[in-house]
């Protein structure tokens, strides 16, 4: 899959700050993620709604264009409150784009370990493994970037087969955008930190090229 065959256009979001990053915990097994004591953070839903306002100027422009609009989630609290608030704020209705949760955009499982355990330097440790090693497997039984990689590839598959000049939102973590976008622009993927989010920031899959209408990316190569 190279980027400038892909059939639609997408735009990636992390989500807002969290209750999870307020308390400095990590919080990366479905079981837990889903759980609605781990969703956003008064904070983070003023910067979902924010991010939702860029993310309309996109949505006025496909309107225009008779292109379709589709918004996918992770089923993580944190990035289904994210998706829903940002979702209103670019003026998308629900019944016309419901939320599609998808699990392959899940966080990167970080390992009974680390699960649950306060941040500290562990993302750090995790990260220099990864520029080592895309194997490196985090916390015992977490997830190396390879297969984070992986799901991410079988994703956008999906993706492709069943859209054709839409313009799809996906809504996710941390990990899991870096290392997608280094994933699907060919990029090192032991790089993935090279390609970080903020919280709730928004972004094009990939770049516009110069001239361009849509909206840039400030963070685009850190």
């Amino acid at each position: 899959m190279k980027p400038n065959q892909l059939r639609n256009e997408y735009w990636l979001l992390r989500h807002g700050r969290s209750l999870a990053n307020e308390v400095e915990t990590i919080v990366s097994k479905p079981e837990h993620g889903i759980d609605e004591r781990w969703t956003l953070a008064q904070g983070g839903e003023d910067q979902a709604r924010a991010a939702g306002v860029k993310f309309g100027k996109v949505v006025q422009a496909a309107k225009r264009g008779g292109r379709t609009v589709r918004v996918y989630s992770s089923p993580f609290s944190r990035t289904r409150r994210t998706a829903s608030l940002a979702a209103e704020a670019a003026g998308l209705q629900a019944d016309m784009c419901p939320i599609q949760v998808a699990p392959e955009l899940r966080e990167r499982f970080f390992g009974d370990e680390l699960e649950m355990q306060p941040y500290r330097t562990a993302y750090g440790k995790i990260w220099e493994r990864d520029e080592v090693s895309t194997a490196s497997v985090p916390g015992g039984n977490g997830e190396s970037v390879d297969e984070v990689s992986a799901r991410i590839r079988h994703f956008f598959e999906r993706l492709e087969d069943e859209h054709k000049d839409a313009v799809i939102l996906l809504v996710s973590h941390g990990d899991t955008l870096s290392i997608m976008q280094t994933t699907i622009l060919g990029e090192d993927t032991k790089q993935h930190r090279r390609f970080a989010f903020d919280t709730a920031e928004l972004r094009p899959l990939i770049a516009p090229g110069p001239g361009s209408s849509t909206l840039s990316s400030r963070h685009f190569h850190r």
